[in-house]
């Protein structure tokens, strides 16, 4: 079985998130905006994190041109607008592959944080 193409598809704070992530009108960010109604999640992080693994068909959706690794990031802010971890996106092979979502504290970022507290 194709494990690329099980699993649930992914939450609507993670569609959200993405775009996001996927703002700017470069082409490799337009070809992975356009996997991201394709993608299902293939795994979480063994710790509490909110990290995700994608996986989708990639016959369904073009490869996108991708050139380094991660392919978007930002900062995480707290609700009081502090810096408190960031996210970074990683496509290989240009599909997107997986969303890391990091704490620079002793205390796990366990929610997908919303676009606007990205920075």
């Amino acid at each position: 079985m194709d494990t690329s193409t099980t699993g649930d598809r992914i939450p609507a704070e993670a569609v959200k998130l993405l775009e996001a992530l996927l703002k700017s009108d470069k082409p490799a960010h337009r070809a992975l905006r356009a996997q991201i109604p394709h993608l299902r999640v293939t795994g979480h992080c063994t710790c509490s994190c909110a990290s995700i693994d994608f996986g989708l068909d990639k016959a369904a959706v073009p490869s996108a041109p991708v050139t380094e690794n991660p392919v978007a990031d930002a900062t995480v802010l707290d609700r009081d607008g502090q810096p408190v971890g960031g996210a970074l996106l990683f496509a290989y092979d240009g599909y997107l592959s997986n969303l890391e979502v990091y704490a620079w504290g002793d205390e796990q970022i366990t929610q997908l944080p919303p676009p606007d507290r990205l920075c």
